[in-house]
């Protein structure tokens, strides 16, 4: 709709619909259904019902569903009142600020958005993360990121690999690398020779911004595209994983790019050159994250193909294959099969898709699955928007509005089928977490902030008199979080992992430490682990031993293996019989229990006392620990200059270490207290730290 002063804010200048659309019938049954199975998903607490959800989680889910009821009960009302009584007067005051808002030129609100969002990510990453990676998956592609950086695929892997494994990077063939495909690593290395790795999400939001307005101009109208602008902008969701190390950011911008390429050939005008945008898109996001590039590349192939025919949708498919071709050779040369991933080669075929024991050894069954896929809803209902009101409210209503309206239903489908792309694909992966959110739907972030700006505007154009109160209540629920909830959510994120938050290089550089073995002193846990891998014991088997397996006879079954082969005995007999013996404790399933020793992620058998080595490494943990795999990364993945952190093992195993860099300076790098988040500091350690390490335990 077309006002002097500007376009209308909450109008759409077109229909939302892509053209080709053919007009159904009255009413899209399957519209219909999918908002209802929707909103179960969503506002049913399935996940909790099915125990996927800790307690935490559980209470915390209470407590957010009451303060939504409490807004309302309060807030509907309040708003009742206020637009009665000067429902005019608002609606004539907000409609000059609509107008002022609109009358920005697209180019100038466009260049401001992306600046905005960069700039505050960037300095949340600064708050937050103290630009450091704080998950073992961003510290590990920041790892091969600095492998790509220094001009190879791969490493070679260090001789003594208990000191150096850290959970996702690989050992095969004598090279180490990283688990996961080459995508976003190879954009961290840009990062890391430019001295910046930690911009490089920021910059990637920057311009997802610019291809989502895009978007929303040609499927939506201009109005509407700055609508959907702001709310990335204001979704903490999108904040906070922009300003981390993960990958789904720049999955996100090519799976966004690649829908503004469909979006283009799906018009009148669309040409080749959009389809091969549109294949070369999907293709680069399948270097990242192969799964949802696949799930989405189904839907916008379909939408192609049902719109324009054949032609675009081969072009688009070649290019997608071409696109491949590096991320094939790169599978190829590092696991010895073009479709064989890095996870597969870690972790076994556990790690598939599909219903079976997953790696760590529990069952994945469709139930489990179901779980996983409610609590995902769950969680982006809290916090895409973290409004005093649920943030899929408005999807909700465009699903509706869309089955309704047969000029809408196209554009509505093509965002319901990429809304349910990712979580659908997922539905056959056993894992999930939520990191910053639910993380595995991220890629549903941008089609729902499209179906809320639907949402909103249809509802605005059938509220009548009460719409005042909608274009009240909504920067209302911007401010609220703004000032609210995202500094409550930064504050939390802020206290997470203390641990990742360390720079021991500054610490370094004011010694004028320039070459040394820094031994990091870790928890029992991870010397366990560390020295599971050490022997080369496949990475789904030491997990899973150690989630269920008593330290004390981890401990004494590694013993055992380095007394054989000091002993003289074949280091692959002496492996074989530790994973014999892990098998076998594995399989009895004793009871144990966790979190009652310093190390609270070590289980322990509480029918049997500690041995005496046993107690000797619980002992060492008294004084404090820190993380080993939040360092791993600054290391030279040669291992051949600088500063080199390597996981503390106690005296005699760390001078095995020494005596591979005689001419280095040890530094024990600790911190001052079991208080976690206490000051670390580095330690001046002698030749043989005998001495140091009596005074650790």
């Amino acid at each position: 709709m077309k006002r002097k002063g500007g376009e209308g804010w909450l109008q759409q200048d077109r229909p939302p619909t892509l053209p080709g659309n053919p007009r159904g019938g009255p009413v899209s049954i399957g519209l219909v259904l999918l908002a209802i199975a929707l909103a179960l998903l969503t506002f049913l607490p399935l996940g909790n019902w099915l125990d996927a959800a800790s307690l935490d989680e559980t209470a915390a889910y209470r407590q957010v569903v009451g303060n939504w009821a409490r807004w309302l009960a309060v807030g509907l009302p309040a708003l009742a009142v206020v637009i009665y009584l000067r429902g005019s007067r608002i609606d004539e005051y907000l409609e000059r600020a609509r107008f002022r808002l609109a009358g920005i030129s697209d180019s100038k609100f466009t260049v401001t958005s992306a600046l905005l969002i960069g700039v505050a990510t960037a300095t949340l990453s600064v708050v937050l993360f103290d630009r450091n990676p704080h998950l073992v998956d961003t510290i590990a592609q920041l790892f091969q990121a600095k492998i790509f950086a220094g001009g190879s695929l791969t490493a070679p892997a260090p001789h003594d690999m208990e000191f150096f494994a850290a959970s996702h990077l690989v050992e095969n063939d004598g090279r180490w690398f990283s688990q996961y495909p080459p995508g976003h690593p190879s954009l961290l290395a840009g990062g890391v020779l430019a001295g910046i790795p930690w911009l490089v999400n920021p910059l990637f939001a920057a311009a997802t911004v610019l291809v989502a307005f895009a978007i929303a101009r040609r499927l939506l109208g201009k109005g509407s595209a700055k609508l959907a602008a702001l709310l990335l902008l204001v979704s903490p969701f999108v904040l906070f994983m922009s300003a981390s190390y993960m990958n789904h950011v720049t999955t996100g911008f090519f799976l966004a790019l690649a829908l503004y390429a469909a979006v283009r050939v799906s018009e009148s005008d669309g040409g080749q050159v959009w389809a091969l945008v549109l294949g070369v898109s999907l293709a680069a996001a399948a270097t990242i994250r192969p799964l949802e590039s696949a799930a989405w590349a189904m839907v916008l192939g379909l939408c192609v193909l049902w719109r324009r025919g054949w032609r675009p949708a081969l072009v688009a498919t070649v290019a997608c294959l071409v696109g491949l071709a590096p991320l094939l050779l790169y599978n190829d040369f590092l696991t010895g099969h073009p479709l064989r991933f890095g996870y597969t080669l870690l972790w076994g075929e556990g790690h598939g898709l599909g219903f079976h024991t997953d790696p760590w050894g529990e069952p994945f069954t469709p139930l489990v699955s179901l779980a996983n896929t409610a609590l995902d809803f769950q969680r982006l209902n809290v916090f895409m928007f973290e409004w005093p009101l649920p943030s899929l409210a408005f999807v909700l209503i465009a699903l509706v509005f869309g089955a309704i309206d047969s000029r809408r239903r196209g554009t509505v489908s093509l965002l319901a089928g990429l809304l349910l792309a990712a979580p659908l694909a997922y539905f056959f992966y056993w894992h999930r977490d939520n990191y910053l959110g639910p993380r595995f739907v991220y890629a549903s972030v941008l089609p729902a902030i499209l179906l809320t700006v639907i949402g909103i505007v249809e509802l605005d154009q059938r509220l009548g008199r009460w719409r005042a109160a909608l274009r009240l209540a909504l920067p209302a629920a911007v401010i609220f979080t703004l000032t609210v909830t995202l500094p409550e959510s930064a504050g939390v994120i802020s206290g997470m992992e203390p641990e990742m938050k360390l720079h021991p290089e500054t610490q370094a550089e004011s010694k004028g430490i320039e070459e040394a073995i820094v031994f990091v002193k870790v928890g029992w846990g991870s010397r366990l682990v560390g020295r599971l891998w050490g022997w080369q014991v496949p990475a789904w088997e030491a997990e899973q031993a150690f989630r269920v397996v008593d330290g004390c006879r981890l401990e004494s079954g590694l013993v055992e293996a380095d007394s054989l082969a000091a002993q003289g005995s074949d280091s692959a007999e002496a492996r074989e019989q530790l994973r014999r013996r892990l098998s076998e404790w594995r399989a009895a399933r004793l009871p144990v229990k966790r979190g009652l020793l310093p190390d609270p992620s070590v289980r322990v058998d509480t029918t049997r006392a500690l041995s005496q080595g046993c107690a000797r490494e619980v002992q060492r943990d008294l004084s404090g620990f820190t993380l080993y795999e939040t360092l791993v990364w600054r290391n030279d993945p040669w291992l051949r200059r600088g500063v080199v952190y390597a996981r503390y093992l106690g005296e005699e195993r760390n001078i095995r270490l020494m005596e591979r860099y005689p001419d280095y300076e040890y530094y024990l790098f600790t911190p001052l207290s079991r208080e976690r988040g206490a000051p670390t500091v580095l330690l001046k350690l002698e030749s043989r730290p005998a001495a140091t390490d009596e005074g650790l335990e």
